[in-house]
């Protein structure tokens, strides 16, 4: 039996082979031409439409179908075309490979009333779990004389991949000054566009046309150029790659910007009652991280006791770091300077500051607060005693009132005055203000003890009214 077949597989190759260096008949015209050169040959099969080309992605199903009219006995077989391996025979598949698989379907023709005939069959070439060495042309023939056969294309589609060879290491580091190259080699089909952006900001800093660095979105291209690169620039940047076939891969590299520390205190004299609580604060930039340390007449100071020292980075600009030293019930021992030092392998960096004493305020007692009401309240009286002077003159200078009469109240001593009709004659009296003048006297010495320059200006209106 294993014999029969291999006889078999023999004849059909021997077909096949001598028919692969012939020109392919691929239309009716080469068939018109077969039947008038051999008049007594039957009707030859013919292609219903070309297989065309199919496009998948990598891993996908793909799938070429080949159309013949009036099939007949006549077999199909697949064969690639790139290095002539033979993939089927009929509905039986010669590839080892279980990825390949041929399906025969018989379909009737448009026109029913047509005989057997002309009845079409498909061939159908599954490939499947497409892989990227699966690109390429495949032929369907007939084993016809001459031979009929037509190709069929398979392009495969490939996520993109970013590639070791030509991309940067996890990691770049630079000086502060210099000019930094990230690159980012990717591969796909169809070739992947590759971009860069900031991981955490989004956006990256870039030297502008007049050098000040301005934020962009993103820069496309496998490299990215940075110039004179500056510390604002430093972080983590994304290589991200992408085409028609999901998902997208991307790639994290760090560039780190070295340069020396460098420290300074936002208030360099720093002033506190004793017995309070006082904190020093010290804000230090460098990369790599530095050791930092308090320090006061060439003391380091630990945390311990009343002394603690805290260390905060910054969460989005790592070369950043606060130092904050915090003294606790200060006392006449600890006034004086101290000093924040930073150091690392670029060099070192100080900054002083001043820690003196003010005096705790004092809170006002009783007693100042009585004697405060007493004297406003003597303002109080007197500026209601000349308001009443002022109100009762205005009275008593109408010139319209026959007589007019009026009280003047000061310092509980009460005056009564009349005025004269101006038409009238007046006759001197010498005991007529008598009994009067004593206690008017008596009030202006008084009144001129509390503020010479208002009791001058009442009595002085006093007596122009008296006259």
């Amino acid at each position: 039996m294993r014999v029969a077949r291999l006889l078999l597989c023999y004849v059909l190759l021997e077909d096949y082979s001598t028919n692969l260096g012939g020109a392919a008949i691929t239309s009716d015209a080469a068939r018109q031409d077969a039947s008038a050169t051999n008049p007594t040959l039957p009707d030859l099969p013919s292609f219903v439409q070309p297989i065309g080309n199919v496009t998948a992605a990598i891993g996908k199903e793909a799938v070429l179908p080949c159309t013949i009219r009036k099939l007949g006995n006549h077999k199909v077989g697949w064969i690639r075309v790139e290095d002539k391996t033979i993939l089927s025979m009929g509905q039986r598949t010669v590839t080892h490979s279980p990825r390949f698989l041929v399906t025969l379907e018989n379909a009737k023709s448009k026109n029913q009333s047509q005989s057997r005939d002309e009845e079409e069959a498909t061939s159908r070439l599954h490939i499947r779990q497409l892989r990227e060495a699966d690109r390429g042309c495949y032929m369907c023939q007939l084993n016809t004389k001459p031979m009929l056969s037509q190709l069929g294309c398979v392009d495969v589609l490939v996520p993109p991949d970013i590639l070791s060879t030509g991309t940067s290491e996890g990691e770049v580091s630079v000086l502060e000054g210099e000019n930094a190259t990230l690159s980012c080699k990717a591969s796909g089909r169809p070739t992947p566009r590759v971009l860069w952006r900031r991981e955490k900001s989004g956006f990256i800093l870039m030297r502008g046309l007049h050098d000040p660095l301005i934020p962009v979105d993103n820069q496309s291209g496998e490299k990215l150029e940075l110039t004179r690169v500056d510390r604002r620039q430093m972080g983590a940047y994304l290589c991200i790659a992408k085409n028609e076939v999901p998902p997208a891969v991307s790639k994290r590299v760090y560039l780190r910007v070295n340069f020396p520390p460098s420290a300074k205190v936002p208030n360099q004299l720093l002033s506190s009652p004793l017995d309070t609580d006082v904190s020093l604060i010290c804000l230090i930039e460098a990369y790599p991280k530095t050791i930092n340390l308090w320090t006061r007449k060439e003391q380091v100071i630990m945390s311990g006791g009343r002394y603690e020292i805290d260390e905060r980075g910054h969460p989005d600009e790592e070369w950043k770091t606060t130092s904050e030293l915090k003294i606790r019930r200060l006392e006449k021992t600890d006034l004086g300077e101290y000093t924040c030092s930073a150091s690392s392998s670029m060099g070192k960096a100080e900054a002083t500051l001043r820690v003196y004493e003010i005096e705790r305020a004092t809170p006002p007692t009783r007693t100042t607060l009585a004697n405060s009401n007493k004297s406003s309240n003597r303002g109080k009286s007197k500026f209601a005693q000349v308001t009443t002077i002022n109100r009762i003159f205005h009275q008593m200078s109408t010139p319209a009132m026959q007589k007019s009469t009026a009280r003047i109240v000061y310092n509980k001593h009460m005056t009564t005055s009349t005025t004269v009709d101006p038409r009238a004659p007046f006759i001197k009296d010498k005991n007529l203000f008598k009994n009067h003048d004593t206690p008017n006297v008596r009030n202006c010495a008084n009144a001129k003890k509390l503020s010479d320059t208002r009791i001058y200006a009442v009595c002085l209106l006093f007596f122009l009214t008296l006259r």
